[in-house]
């Protein structure tokens, strides 16, 4: 479609060898954050996967074209060299481009090109081939497009991606440090003598890892973990697990940790190192960590070998859940604008990853409008985006829905990189944001974090502990023992949406905004200035519309229903109060800022949307509800139990359905 697009508006240009502008990457089979079924094991069968349904695509592509390239080459001609020594089996010896297409495909069915590359250059040189002698359609047709599939997928489909615990790996390090006399205790190391121990041993030459590791079972897999990157990439090559993430990312500590386990395993040239950034107080001092890094000689000597671009992955989901909806977002915000600043002083190429949930309070919403309503700045080139759970079904299960999606996506992105909005935000705004990120953070850690019973509360009005129970395929409810730190951001939103309170995507909202709003200081009137930042910047609209829509698909009367689980009246009593408070002062000002008379006044299509899913989810809902009730009087394990709780994971299944939301 890009394609025929330039070939309308710059008819003068050749566009035929496009370099590939949208690529797909998966961590399926490779994110091991939090989850410990996925192991090195795991990760290798899912590459030899990966390789047997690309393999499976181009068999059958190939065959066509053998099928169909019945060209005489007496009559058309073909390129000296390309068929020699090649017996022409049972075709003509004048169809030479079946038999060379044939043989292409024998050797692809025995698995033996080594890599997409030499695929590749097989499959150019029948092109070059047919273009040289008369064959210009033909090598435009069926053969461009297999070609374009091999350039895009390779034989490895998809880059796997692996994540890991930035904590697992320090503790490894600790581990083997302590080990070897090196260091008798890492982990109390302030920081700068962190980076010193971890830069000592990037430049040493003896190996780190011994033959056979005899650790704890966590630091041995992290050797394991390694070592299978490795392998990786000497039998399918290094395009197979091009980036490596570490979670939960503070310091530069956790990414020299990462360049220090690369080099050990030689695969440090191959691979991008990708810090990754959650909680609010990380974001904001994202930028401090990468300076630091591109203050390292031997990190500078990394970044010199990956052609000086930087990976660095943003996340929505904890930073949401950690300080709320405003305070994550501007959060986001300005660590993209600091990170970007910190990249051009050091002539940096800076790849930002968006690691965006399909909820609302995870970073959902229309893709387009958040590649647009990024700072400017942070979109000089690649960006990196990704599309989990739910989300992939609805905007990949059907063909033109998906071609539609991927249409505005690259809009999105051709305009933001190519177009960027002339003119300048208004300083005045960046200080409101302050406020309202600051006032929404206060609003919701008072609820979420110091009100007293608050986790109780949570506990009996979502279904929190039946979903921990779920064979989930993503990650557990938990990344290890704790409190309420140690709840993952999946079941978090998934709870609240369950129960129809959706409180991460909102909570906190009305307070921040009320507040600005009777502030004497905010540019005059308070309310005119927000409907003009709705109005004029694009970051601040995107904000609003996201959390208009999930205001407008949280229902308080069902949450009422799920809120009289909870057996303590005056906690039910007082935190449901409080929500409810919320949910209606968050409305109000939303409606003003907006200037509409009811949420998604401005939107019929959407609200016709919800109004008519509605009538189909509710009976749920009060089915969940008395599930629920039930269950928890019911001994664990009696056959009772089970029937209930497989009932209830029904009714789980069809809410998420309905609201097309999990977490």
């Amino acid at each position: 479609d890009l394609r025929a697009a330039l070939e309308m508006h710059y008819p003068g240009a050749d566009w035929s060898d496009l370099p590939p502008v949208l690529r797909f990457a998966s961590w399926i089979g490779g994110d091991r954050d939090g989850h410990p079924h996925v192991t090195p094991e795991v990760t290798h069968h899912t590459l030899a996967t990966l390789r047997r349904a690309a393999r499976r695509v181009y068999l059958d592509a190939l065959a066509r074209l053998r099928d169909h390239a019945t060209q005489d080459v007496n009559e058309v001609g073909i390129v000296p060299g390309l068929a020699d020594g090649l017996a022409p089996g049972h075709y003509p010896p004048h169809e030479r481009y079946r038999a060379v297409l044939d043989t292409i495909w024998r050797r692809l069915d025995a698995d033996d090109y080594p890599t997409g590359a030499a695929l590749l250059a097989d499959l150019r040189a029948v092109q070059a081939s047919l273009r040289a002698h008369r064959g210009s359609r033909a090598a435009s047709g069926a053969l461009n497009r297999l070609i374009q599939q091999v350039t895009l997928f390779g034989l490895h489909l998809v880059p796997l991606e692996v994540r890991q615990d930035a904590r697992l790996h320090a503790a490894a390090v600790d581990e083997i440090l302590r080990h070897y006399e090196i260091c008798p205790n890492y982990a109390g190391l302030p920081e700068e003598a962190k980076q010193t121990e971890l830069i000592c041993e990037i430049v040493n030459p003896r190996p780190l890892f011994p033959v056979e590791p005899e650790f704890s079972d966590d630091t041995n897999l992290i050797i394991e973990t390694w070592r299978m990157i490795a392998a990786a990439h000497r039998r399918y090559g290094p395009p197979v697990i091009d980036t490596h993430i570490a979670s939960m990312c503070t310091a530069p500590s956790d990414v020299l940790t990462m360049l220090l386990f690369a080099r050990e395993v030689g695969v440090a040239d191959h691979l991008d190192i990708v810090p990754l950034f959650e909680t609010v107080d990380d974001l904001h001092n994202a930028a401090a960590v990468m300076e630091r890094l591109f203050e390292t000689p031997e990190y500078h000597d990394h970044l010199e070998r990956r052609a000086r671009n930087q990976q660095v992955m943003i996340g929505y989901s904890d930073s949401s859940k950690d300080g709320g909806y405003l305070a994550s977002n501007w959060g986001l915000y300005g660590a993209q604008e600091r990170l970007a600043a910190v990249c051009d002083r050091y002539g940096v190429a800076l790849e930002v990853f968006h690691g965006r949930g399909g909820s609302i309070g995870r970073g959902g919403g229309p893709t387009n409008r958040a590649i647009l309503s990024n700072p400017p700045a942070a979109m000089r080139g690649r960006i990196k985006i990704t599309e989990q759970g739910e989300v992939i079904a609805y905007r990949y299960s059907n063909t033109e829905i998906a071609r539609r999606h991927l249409h505005q996506v690259l809009h999105a992105a051709l305009i933001a990189v190519g177009a960027p909005p002339a003119g300048t935000i208004d300083p005045n705004w960046h200080a409101v944001m302050d406020t309202l990120a600051e006032t929404g953070r206060t609003a919701y850690r008072a609820l979420v974090y110091e009100t007293p019973g608050f986790l109780d509360y949570w506990q009996a009005a979502t279904p929190i502990r039946e979903l921990a129970a779920m064979p989930i395929g993503s990650r557990p409810a938990r990344r290890g023992a704790g409190g309420f730190a140690q709840i993952r951001a999946i079941p978090w939103v998934f709870s609240w949406m369950q129960s129809r309170a959706i409180v991460p995507s909102w909570y906190g909202v009305g307070h921040a905004l009320e507040h600005v709003c009777a502030r004497d200081d905010c540019a005059g009137d308070g309310l005119v200035t927000l409907q003009t930042m709705y109005r004029d910047w694009l970051f601040f609209r995107a904000l609003v519309d996201n959390v208009e829509l999930d205001l407008a698909k949280a229902d308080m009367g069902i949450a009422a229903l799920y809120a009289d689980l909870v057996e303590d009246a005056d906690l039910r009593e007082r935190i449901f109060g409080a929500i409810q408070a919320e949910h209606d002062r968050a409305r109000a000002w939303i409606c003003a800022i907006t200037e509409q008379d009811d949420l998604l006044s401005g939107s019929p299509v959407m609200r016709r949307s919800i109004d008519r899913r509605n009538p189909y989810v509710d009976p749920l809902n009060f089915i969940q509800v008395a599930l629920l009730r039930d269950l928890r009087a019911m001994e664990p394990g009696t056959p009772d139990h089970d029937a209930a709780l497989q009932a209830l994971m029904e009714t789980v299944n069809g809410i998420a359905a309905g609201m097309k939301t999990t977490g």
